[in-house]
């Protein structure tokens, strides 16, 4: 009571919907989770740091972009399938910080990152997102 309200959108990274994210990048008071996956392909062969980088400052850029200067947005920055990478939780602190310098001013990066571990729905991590 009293919180207002919340309206989660997936937009799961897919291209053809890139045109009507614009349309919900609203509100001053939006908040946003990029959530990008360890790994790639059938055999989850971990992806490397250049490739998490690349997409990260993608979609950072693409959402700077479409608010158009509108409101400094927040960003919680979580990575998906840390089971499969014994260095994930570096390997996404190393991106929310290179991150944080690119976007410093522009972009509000969270210094709370999520490693999740997709096998298990009660870890520790996904309870935390949850609060």
């Amino acid at each position: 009571p009293g919180v207002g309200r919340l309206c989660v959108l997936d937009y799961a990274g897919q291209e053809q919907f890139h045109k009507s994210h614009g349309v919900f990048f609203s509100g001053s008071n939006s908040f946003f989770i990029l959530l990008m996956s360890l790994v790639t392909g059938e055999k989850r062969q971990q992806r490397t740091p250049g490739e998490l980088m690349a997409e990260a400052q993608y979609y950072l850029s693409f959402l700077r972009a479409s608010l158009d200067g509108k409101f400094i947005p927040t960003v919680m920055m979580a990575a998906s399938h840390g089971e499969y990478c014994s260095n994930g939780q570096r390997l996404l602190q190393r991106v929310v910080s290179e991150m944080h310098g690119l976007f410093h001013g522009m972009i509000n990066i969270t210094e709370e990152s999520f490693l999740l571990d997709c096998r298990e729905s009660r870890s520790p991590e996904m309870k935390q997102l949850k609060r």
